[in-house]
């Protein structure tokens, strides 16, 4: 989980005067105590060995009463707090016309791995001293490579935790699984967390190979240290979005790739198109019957391409094929039928959508009942 607490922060002090040892004191926009970390480890080379005393220039508005967030990080400061990325210079670019480049105040800790706070803002005033100690080139390049690790435990942490729309819908209704929904399940734990680190990576030099290696790109890895060895012009991956293929273990991706073809997976997606241009797009985030329509209909798509990859195995129990195929039979007409509610003007595409679709399930079960 990625907390941005930014906002809540009004003002506060980094201390990295001694070697080893980062104080970090924060002051919230309530009335409570300050949160005091002490860490393990320095900030980056621009400041370490420095005393730092930063104001934001734009918190949210004071309140008396306890924050719920800033009391949370309060319960937690004395913790396991691991340091990540602390400076006063990470470079990005300014979000206007101008496009210049602007250094921004940024401060990243780990709670008990699965919580990733982060304070960034350019909005900022601060003080700083004279270093009390100078870090080397070598030190430097160890604490960044120790931040870099934390960040791909805390990556590792919530991957292992996460519970997309197919396993959410699994454990609700006690639904028959599979191998393949686990799998599936992580492919689409490192999507959902993906933005947050390509976020961070993406200005930074080397930020490819950085941003690689935290997401556990194995595959990418090693084409960058072929095209190293062979002397040859790193391929650039800068401007590829992945995709849900790209987190699939290599010895399984090319079986989930054939089955995105499948005509069965075909027509789902078609009618995916219709769910994305009429509920996603025309309802309001907000309405929560709209979003959890939509985050049960994704459960049920990855349940269809999960069977699709059951019944493709050299073996398989022919009796939980069948079972999966009902359960998703009975869900296409619920969810389809819920749709037509959300927005009758377009219940009779959906239903002719819902009936193709079934016609093809149909055609599906066919092939191993017998």
């Amino acid at each position: 989980m990625l907390a941005l607490i930014t906002p809540l922060i009004t003002h506060g002090v980094i201390d990295n005067t001694t070697r080893g040892v980062t104080h970090l004191t924060l002051w919230g926009i309530d009335s409570g105590e300050p949160i005091d970390f002490i860490l393990e480890g320095n900030c980056l080379r621009d400041i370490a060995g420095c005393r730092v005393a930063f104001t934001n220039r734009h918190p949210a508005a004071r309140q008396q009463a306890p924050h719920p967030v800033l009391e949370r990080i309060r319960s937690h400061s004395q913790g396991m707090v691991q340091t990540g990325d602390i400076t006063l210079s990470r470079r990005v670019p300014e979000q206007d016309n101008r496009r210049a480049w602007c250094n921004l105040l940024s401060i990243e800790l780990f709670v008990q791995r699965d919580t990733r706070l982060l304070i960034e803002t350019a909005d900022f005033d601060y003080d700083l001293s004279l270093p009390q100690w100078e870090m080397s080139w070598q030190e430097a390049n160890t604490q960044a490579f120790l931040n870099m690790e934390a960040l791909r435990d805390h990556v590792v942490c919530n991957v292992s935790r996460f519970q997309g729309p197919a396993l959410q819908l699994i454990q609700e209704e006690k639904l028959p699984s599979c191998s393949w929904d686990t799998r599936l399940n992580r492919a689409e734990a490192y999507m959902a967390i993906h933005p947050t680190i390509r976020s961070k990576y993406c200005y930074e030099i080397n930020g490819q190979m950085s941003e690689a290696y935290v997401m556990d790109r194995t595959d990418l890895l090693n084409q960058m240290a072929a095209e190293d060895e062979a002397h040859m012009p790193p391929a650039s991956d800068a401007e590829h979005e992945w995709d849900v293929l790209d987190f699939v273990h290599p010895d399984h991706a090319r079986a989930v790739k054939k089955a995105m073809h499948h005509p069965l997976f075909q027509e789902t997606s078609r009618l995916t198109m219709l769910v994305q241009k009429h509920v996603m797009v025309r309802e309001n985030a907000s309405n929560p019957e709209a979003e959890a329509f939509v985050k049960r209909y994704a459960g049920v798509v990855s349940y269809i391409l999960a069977t699709i990859l059951l019944t493709r195995q050299s073996s398989f129990p022919v009796d939980l094929a069948c079972r999966r195929v009902q359960i998703v039979h009975r869900h296409i007409g619920e969810l389809c039928s819920h749709c037509s509610k959300v927005d009758a003007s377009i219940a009779a595409v959906f239903r002719e959508a819902a009936a193709l679709l079934i016609s093809k399930l149909d055609d599906f079960a066919s092939t191993f009942q017998h």
